[in-house]
């Protein structure tokens, strides 16, 4: 009995070993980006006091799941912090206030995919 065990063994790490070894994968080589880069929001009321106004950001490429961080939540809401599933996907809404900021969404492998983020006030022309 106790040499089927070891024969059994033997077989799995011989398949272990010719399929690559085993654990978890190396990671996802595709590239890792964000639909947007970078956003500006002008607006139309002096002091940037407007707020409300809203842009979804799709995830490309990386492996799940996404930390989102957002480094100025009083003048940004991001709906999610942790985004997973086949079309990985968060919406951005602008609080008001004139700030210049990044929102960094991060890999599982801790890669990094920035979007900046501009809120100005408007010209009146516009």
């Amino acid at each position: 009995m106790k040499l089927l065990k070891f024969g059994y063994v033997v077989a799995a790490s011989a398949f272990l070993v010719a399929c690559g070894g085993g654990g978890d994968n190396a990671g996802d080589l595709t590239d890792f980006s964000t639909n947007i880069d970078e956003w500006t929001v002008k607006s139309a009321v002096p002091g940037c006091s407007t707020g409300g106004a809203e842009k979804w950001v799709t995830i490309i490429g990386g492996q799940a799941p996404f930390r989102i961080r957002n480094s100025s939540p009083d003048n940004l809401q991001v709906d999610r912090t942790e985004v997973t599933g086949k079309d990985p996907m968060f919406k951005m809404t602008t609080l008001g206030g004139c700030a210049e900021f990044t929102v960094t969404v991060l890999d599982y492998h801790s890669r990094v995919a920035s979007i900046d983020i501009k809120l100005e006030e408007g010209d009146e022309e516009e």
